[in-house]
């Protein structure tokens, strides 16, 4: 849980001016990771994709199906990704059936948030990052 508060704080750096293109939303993000040390880019990566495993349920599943013209894995999880970067409360609906909202959107750059932050820690290429999440999807 203390993790999943944390994560939360430090999406705020996000910068919504720029929305639209998710990497300059997200450089203020991930900007602030780069300076931490690897254990902790990884837990916040695993915290990501903790938060989108539980979004992974019967419920949540079920009303995206509903609401979408066209379903696929990948679709699923991107969506799942627009509902994390919506913020803590919107989370809290969607994950408790509340479906007033977009199943359009799609926010797949969230799940390279710590390999970029990483590789730009180390002054080297994405491709070198080899931490795979707890709850890798």
């Amino acid at each position: 849980m203390f993790w999943q508060q944390r994560y939360w704080k430090i999406m705020e750096l996000c910068d919504w001016r720029f929305e639209g293109d998710d990497d300059k939303v997200l450089a203020p993000v991930i900007q602030f990771l780069s300076q931490k040390d690897d254990s902790f880019i990884f837990k916040f990566e695993d915290t990501i994709f903790e938060l989108l495993h539980n979004l992974d349920t019967e419920t949540v599943r079920e009303g995206y199906k509903k609401n979408s013209e066209y379903i696929s894995d990948d679709d699923f999880l991107y969506w799942r990704c627009t509902v994390l970067i919506n913020g803590k409360q919107y989370y809290e609906k969607v994950r408790k059936g509340s479906f007033d909202c977009s199943y359009d959107l799609e926010f797949e750059s969230l799940l390279y948030i710590a390999e970029k932050a990483w590789a730009q820690k180390h002054n080297t290429g994405r491709e070198n990052y080899l931490h795979i999440p707890k709850y890798f999807e």
